[in-house]
């Protein structure tokens, strides 16, 4: 089908090569859960409707934003060369329906990669082995190389200098077919700290320090992935969403977030998932976003906070003595939402997620949507 004429006789597609981008992001993650449920009948026409009108709801509640999930689990929702296509959409191009609407609304798209995982032993034998990566899998030297298999799963393996490769090429394709205004990646990295899930690779690294080689081993793949960003367009905002907890990324993830802020050419904004109530007993709200601005950052590199809208009206069960504020104070998003958009410091907030979002308690809407309006 056509791209849909807009004003003065520009389509969707001309005005890709001016990709919306707000100074000021309230925005929400549409999960891959989302996207599957708005594709799921297999008709373009009413995806399209679907996706148009969740859109519009959004952008009513404030959000101008929105980090669409394209790549869940090494399938993308678009064509690629790259990635087998997601069985989930039906053949469709889910991506570049959601990006011809949020275009039409004038929102502003940042497509969203798990950057490591992928799919089960089972699903994965049973792509076509038409791309990149089903090739490497098919391609038993290959799988050896640039796969690894943990707890029922495959990841790529980001020992190998391929999995770099890989991704900072399936970040110049989605550039250079979608245009959008940024590109995100989640908090999906090493999937465990057991020594055996690359002990082959480590001993052949001559390293003596483990951690420390799997932090360098993820930063190379971020810098691959933000250069690729940037290669055509240097507005492009690279971001990525760690945990909310600075240290479980660090030792746990190995994802080196202070060095990727102080040292820059990692990222452009950092949106840490600060999913935490005042009251937690572990990670309280105000604590934790202190200690994430406290951070020593490059004035490259953007702070927005990643929100809990899926929380409100729930209980928080790893949340200690404040297990039950969520379900106590329908304000609480609101009043997260208002602080972080009256900071100078911070450039947004993200909201966890779409649906949440759209499902909250009316009370919990209303006072969200003014804090959103107020402060944005």
């Amino acid at each position: 089908a056509e791209s849909p004429v807009l004003s003065r006789g520009q389509t969707v597609a001309q005005l890709h090569l001016s990709p919306v981008r707000h100074e000021t992001v309230i925005g929400t993650w549409l999960p891959y859960f989302t996207v599957f449920d708005l594709f799921s009948g297999g008709d373009a026409g009413q995806a399209r409707e679907r996706v148009h009108a969740m859109l519009l709801k959004l952008k009513a509640e404030g959000i101008n934003t929105v980090f669409v999930h394209a790549v869940p689990f090494g399938e993308a929702v678009y064509p690629s060369a790259y990635y087998p296509h997601a069985p989930e959409v039906h053949g469709l191009d889910a991506l570049r329906i959601v990006s011809e609407e949020c275009m039409r609304l004038g929102l502003s798209l940042h497509v969203w990669l798990n950057p490591l995982r992928l799919q089960t032993p089972a699903r994965m034998e049973a792509q076509p082995a038409d791309t990149v990566l089903s090739a490497r899998y098919q391609n038993e030297a290959q799988r050896r190389e640039n796969l690894s298999l943990w707890d029922g799963r495959y990841y790529l393996n980001p020992a190998s200098s391929g999995t770099a490769n890989f991704l900072a090429d399936a970040v110049r394709e989605l550039m250079d077919v979608y245009h959008p205004a940024g590109i995100h990646i989640d908090d999906y990295f090493y999937p465990t700290q057991a020594p055996e899930f690359d002990e082959h690779a480590f001993l052949d690294s001559g390293e003596r320090d483990l951690a420390a080689w799997r932090r360098d081993n993820i930063t190379a793949i971020v810098r691959a992935m933000y250069r690729a960003a940037h290669e055509n367009d240097a507005d492009t905002v690279f971001s990525v969403s760690p945990q909310g907890d600075p240290a479980q990324n660090t030792e746990k993830l190995y994802a080196d977030i202070p060095r990727w802020l102080s040292e820059g050419g990692c990222c452009d904004a950092l949106i840490p998932q600060v999913y935490f109530g005042y009251a937690n007993t572990h990670n309280p709200f105000r604590e934790t976003l202190a200690a994430w601005k406290a951070m020593p950052r490059s004035p490259k590199t953007a702070l927005m906070i990643g929100l809990a809208a899926y929380k409100v009206g729930n209980e928080d069960i790893y949340a200690g003595d404040g297990r039950d504020e969520w379900e106590k104070n329908p304000d609480l998003l609101a009043q997260q939402i208002a602080e972080v958009l009256a900071d100078p410091e911070l450039r947004g907030a993200v909201l966890y997620h779409a649906d949440a979002v759209l499902n909250l308690p009316e009370s919990a809407r209303n006072a969200a949507y003014a804090a959103c309006s107020i402060n944005g």
